[in-house]
């Protein structure tokens, strides 16, 4: 039977469809038209073995995106030799899947084992091994790249706790590393230290190799560090505030942060660092992810869904008129990242400097952002929209959830997520209830009582 060629395939046409058509050497083809009038053919190889005859599935030839005729006629002489040498290729073919079966399921089981072995380890993990998985994906982002951190554990942390499990380090231990370097009278090197155990074990508690993190409950203004900022504005200086800021030379763009800040209570640099494919206007959320390009997104690094009030809303629809055409909510002048993260703390912080010699290259409005209750940051309207919620009544759980705060409870932390999405919406609005009544202050709306 003579052989089909290549021509006489490609001129097949949709009225062949369903046709089996000998294509020599014992190939056979299934003609099939698909909607878009391309053809292909799927090609079976007959052949003997104990008197019966048995068909093998070649392949399928299509012009473009399948296998050659060259190709079919090439896997139709490997199994031919096969069949000369008394196998029989259905049985070979049957062969090679349960033994790519058998190899799939092994290499599942090796790779539970591994990571049960991890498990297990990860469960007895050291303090010095956990500060090396801590220094190989976080702490050498730093600009010494940990190099300080590591001379200062090596000298007062891994002498008292290196080799300790990080599960069984409790506050004592905590605490008696405080205790021993402040006995060298070194309180700022002790300062340094605390802080960088606390995001230590807060790593390890992001990534559940511990279920309580042992530095807490210790306080550090009571070792000898700087007392936590705790400014929050009042409603009057919340008034002040709104009046204020369009006229205080900031552009629309840094306004707008400030007011997604205030309304959301976002941290600034997170707020800076939006991506529009994480904002839904639809469904009035704004998702600040786990990671982004640049590494860790949320400062937990966990993903939390904010609601988006209408003060909010409004301020991300006026942004994205702006740079909705970008990635990037408040992207760089160049266009190829978000802008700086302490670009509206710089402007901020510039617009209460007072009446003092104007810095060259910065602005002469030293006064525009000045309040009644001293000077502020952004960050402090975080804790300010946080202040509201509680003098609105809402719960402090709730408000904690709101911030994205870690739950210090691993239970609680699994089972809880779902049942506080409602009452954080709540939250939210209520909070954007009563800043559009402060920005737009009647003469009725009386300011809240706040507790001293």
């Amino acid at each position: 039977m003579a052989l089909i060629t290549v021509k006489e395939l490609q001129a097949l046409t949709e009225r062949q469809n369903g046709q089996r058509i000998s294509m020599g050497e014992s190939l056979y083809g299934s003609v099939r038209a698909v909607q878009d009038g391309a053809i292909s053919v799927h090609v079976v190889w007959r052949y003997k073995i104990h008197g019966k005859v048995r068909q093998v599935a070649i392949g399928t030839w299509k012009e473009s995106g399948g296998k050659s005729l060259k190709e079919i006629r090439e896997i139709k002489n490997r199994l031919a030799t096969d069949r000369a040498d008394g196998k029989d290729p259905i049985t070979e073919k049957e062969a090679a899947r349960l033994k790519k079966q058998a190899d799939q399921i092994e290499a599942k089981q090796t790779q539970i084992t591994r990571l049960q072995e991890l498990a297990a380890k990860d469960a007895r993990m050291t303090v010095r091994g956990l500060f090396e998985l801590w220094q190989h994906t976080d702490l050498k982002k730093r600009q010494d790249r940990g190099s300080e951190a590591t001379r200062a554990f090596e000298r007062d942390v891994f002498p008292l706790i290196g080799e300790l499990a990080a599960t069984d380090v409790n506050k004592s231990h905590i605490q008696s590393i405080i205790d021993t370097m402040l006995s060298r009278g070194v309180k700022r090197m002790t300062e340094r230290v605390f802080s960088d155990l606390r995001q230590l074990f807060g790593f390890a508690l992001d990534r559940d190799h511990i279920e309580v993190d042992p530095t807490a409950r210790i306080k550090k203004h009571k070792i000898g560090g700087s007392v936590e900022r705790d400014r929050v504005l009042s409603e009057a200086e919340l008034v002040q505030f709104f009046k204020l800021l369009p006229f205080s030379g900031l552009t629309e763009t840094s306004q707008n942060a400030l007011l997604i800040a205030i309304s959301t209570g976002s941290r600034i640099g997170e707020t800076l660092k939006a991506h529009w494919q994480h904002v839904d206007f639809q469904r009035r959320t704004w998702t600040q992810p786990e990671v982004s390009a640049a590494g860790r997104f949320t400062k937990n690094g966990k993903r939390h869904v904010i609601h988006l009030n209408d003060m909010a809303l409004r301020a991300f629809e006026a942004l994205h008129q702006n740079s909705g055409a970008t990635q990037w909510v408040f992207p760089n002048a160049r266009l190829n990242g978000p802008v700086d993260l302490k670009t509206v703390s710089k402007q901020v912080a510039d617009r209460q400097r007072g009446d003092i010699e104007r810095m060259s290259g910065r602005t002469k409005q030293t006064n525009a952002l000045a309040l009644a209750g001293g000077k502020w940051t952004p960050h402090d309207l975080r804790r300010t929209a946080a202040t509201l919620m509680g003098d609105l009544n809402v719960l402090p759980e709730v408000i904690d959830r709101c911030l994205n705060h870690t739950e210090q409870n691993k239970v609680k932390r699994i089972y809880q997520r779902a049942q506080y999405e409602a009452p954080m919406r709540e939250a939210w609005t209520k909070l954007g209830v009563r800043l559009e009544l402060l920005i737009n202050k009647p003469v009725n709306v009386v300011t809240l009582a706040r507790a001293a």
